[in-house]
């Protein structure tokens, strides 16, 4: 059986879908091995407008495969796996679709980073996010010291990251590191509403409004991008149907590609 899955939806909605039940989505090799080139398709495929990232198990991933790790005692071994890693989380963070992570049961170290690194959480009430490392002696990894403070400030997480800190739904809504926490069982439909709500804005906008955002701590590289962006929004059949919309008072009907 596939250990990882693509579901695809209306509007140019992707749904990937984790099922390594054996390691219960724990992000070792064999798991970041297959998503790195389901990943990089559909983030090359202009028809694909948004990617939802979930399970089929009870829970989202429960971090690094502890069971291989016995073997990483040269620093060398470590350094390779670390190299391995970190393929799949530049590929999400450098990635020009949104993302949004379906999360139900746990996401722990590093399935926490796979969650940090979409730019929406869906959380059941029931699931929880956590950042254990500290408790086997290990840093945390998969970006996490750079997409945590940047979901919840760096006061929060450096307290999430030096006390080895677990949140449930309620208390991650309210730290701002989920976005939505819903029933366990309404989590895959709202998520899909999410996706449905982007997916109906144009991508190519979106696209840039991403690229934009990663310059958020830089002023004036912020402002350098908008006068490169904007003008090319400015020329593009997304704003002149956005424009008339307006003018019409109607509901938009953006293009299905990116530009």
């Amino acid at each position: 059986m596939e250990i990882v899955e693509i579901e695809r939806h209306e509007r140019g909605i992707a749904r990937l879908v984790m099922k390594h039940e054996v390691a219960r989505n724990a992000m070792g090799e064999e798991l970041r091995g297959k998503l790195l080139p389901v990943l990089t398709e559909l983030l090359s495929d202009i028809k694909t407008r948004v990617i939802i990232i979930a399970s089929a198990l009870k829970d989202f991933s429960v971090g690094g495969d502890l069971s291989k790790m016995d073997t990483l005692g040269d620093p060398e071994a470590g350094r390779q796996r670390m190299i391995s890693a970190h393929r799949l989380a530049r590929l999400l963070l450098s990635a020009d679709k949104p993302l949004i992570a379906e999360v139900r049961g746990h996401a722990v170290g590093a399935g926490a980073g796979l969650a940090l690194a979409c730019d929406t959480i869906v959380m059941g009430e029931n699931a929880s996010m956590g950042f254990p490392f500290p408790r086997i002696g290990l840093t945390p990894d998969f970006a996490i010291a750079y997409t945590l403070p940047q979901r919840i400030g760096f006061a929060k997480a450096r307290q999430a990251l030096l006390y080895a800190r677990n949140f449930k739904g309620a208390d991650a809504l309210a730290i701002g590191l989920a976005d939505d926490v819903v029933p366990d069982e309404a989590v895959a439909a709202k998520a899909m509403e999410r996706a449905r709500e982007i997916a109906a804005l144009p991508s190519f906008a979106t696209a840039l409004t991403k690229r934009m955002m990663e310059r958020s701590d830089d002023p004036a590289a912020v402002l350098d991008f908008e006068a490169m962006a904007q003008p090319l929004c400015f020329a593009s059949d997304d704003f002149r149907e956005g424009l008339s919309a307006f003018r019409e008072k109607r509901k938009p009907n953006f293009g299905p590609t990116v530009e």
